[in-house]
């Protein structure tokens, strides 16, 4: 029986994405520079308005439902809402049934298969009639049915990887699943197509989350992705450690000499795994500290990173420092998900 989750982000078929945030309730985020030049610009953590957008309006509609949590979690930390495209959720519907019929979790298909539309997500969304300068594809099998209409949205943005997809400045997407399944030998499926690259937020700007004053926090999750954020420690992979904090940057941005310091209530530090572009090429714009542990709960934790910059409008490295915080929430079971990696490397690299 497939009791497991299976996850899946893929990365884009062309163009370059960015992300952003910070700000919030708990204090504002505070910035420190070190620049380039006279007329660089201070880096800083994107003003994230956090949750005062309010919550998604859920329908239990899977797809619906998707795409409210979607541009929830993105307008709270202040990017624009993904405009749902009708060719681009037939694509994401027809992976979801092909996976589905060929009880498959993957991003390629074969010519020949039961529901072959395209070999893979580019290919899928010319196929269903849609015209882009990028494809980004995010995908999920679950045994047995979905527990509620967000289980899959939310579960892949909590892995640090995928979550980066949806932080991406793409301007629209697709979601699909497969028939209806209550059969936990059997993987329930959701896709989701991101499309249209347009780069919105500024190459100064970069995005926390959690963000700066977020409550609620989980203080666990179980650290099964791939590529892996232990790849340099795989004694924690499988394992259930720290909710997994990330930084992204816009357009082109890559990291240098990063440093996270993460300190709980006490002022103790909390040791993490670091990882970026520096040290894991399928980091692209993303640099994250996972916790080996849990975190406390109900616990207010600060974070600190620095390390340097560059992108198009910082062709020099530029020393940044971002500092926020958010608090966890009640301790909760944490499902026995597993993370599994995409395929087709292009820009940018998400996952192999």
């Amino acid at each position: 029986m497939k009791t497991n989750t299976t996850i899946l982000a893929a990365a884009l078929a062309a163009g370059a994405l960015a992300a952003c945030g910070g700000g919030g309730s708990s204090g504002p985020a505070t910035t420190t520079t070190g620049q380039s030049g006279s007329t660089a610009q201070p880096i800083s953590l994107l003003a994230a308005p956090g949750a005062s957008v309010g919550s998604p309006t859920l329908t239990g509609d899977v797809i619906a439902d998707s795409l409210a949590f979607t541009n929830n979690m993105r307008a709270q930390l202040g990017l624009s809402a993904l405009k749902q495209i009708p060719q681009v959720d037939t694509a994401a519907a027809n992976h979801a049934a092909y996976m589905y019929d060929n009880d498959y979790i993957g991003h390629d298909e074969t010519a020949g298969l039961s529901g072959y539309t395209g070999a893979t997500p580019a290919a899928r969304v010319a196929a269903a009639g849609y015209t882009t300068n990028s494809v980004g594809e995010i995908a999920a099998g679950i045994g047995g049915a979905f527990t509620s209409s967000t289980e899959a949205v939310d579960v892949l943005f909590d892995a640090p990887f995928h979550r980066a997809i949806f932080l991406f400045d793409t301007t629209g997407v697709g979601f699909g699943q497969g028939p209806a399944n209550t059969d936990t030998a059997r993987y329930s499926t959701f896709v989701g197509d991101f499309v249209d690259y347009v780069q919105q937020t500024p190459d100064y700007k970069l995005i926390a989350y959690p963000y700066n004053g977020e409550t609620n926090v989980s203080p666990s999750w179980i650290a099964n992705e791939s590529p892996s954020p232990f790849a340099n420690a795989p004694q924690y992979e499988g394992q259930t450690v720290g909710y997994p904090i990330t930084l992204s940057a816009a357009g082109s941005g890559a990291y240098s000499n990063v440093t996270f310091t993460i300190t709980d209530p006490s002022g103790n530090a909390v040791p993490c795994e670091e990882t970026d572009n520096s040290n894991n090429s399928e980091a692209t714009r993303l640099a994250m500290c996972v916790p080996f542990s849990p975190l406390i709960a109900n616990a207010t934790y600060k974070v600190s990173v620095s390390g340097s910059l560059t992108n198009t409008s910082i062709p020099t490295a530029q020393a940044f420092s971002v500092s926020w915080s958010f608090t966890t929430g009640t301790a909760t079971a944490v499902s026995n998900a597993q993370v599994a990696p995409g395929k087709g490397k292009s820009l940018p690299m998400i996952l192999n």
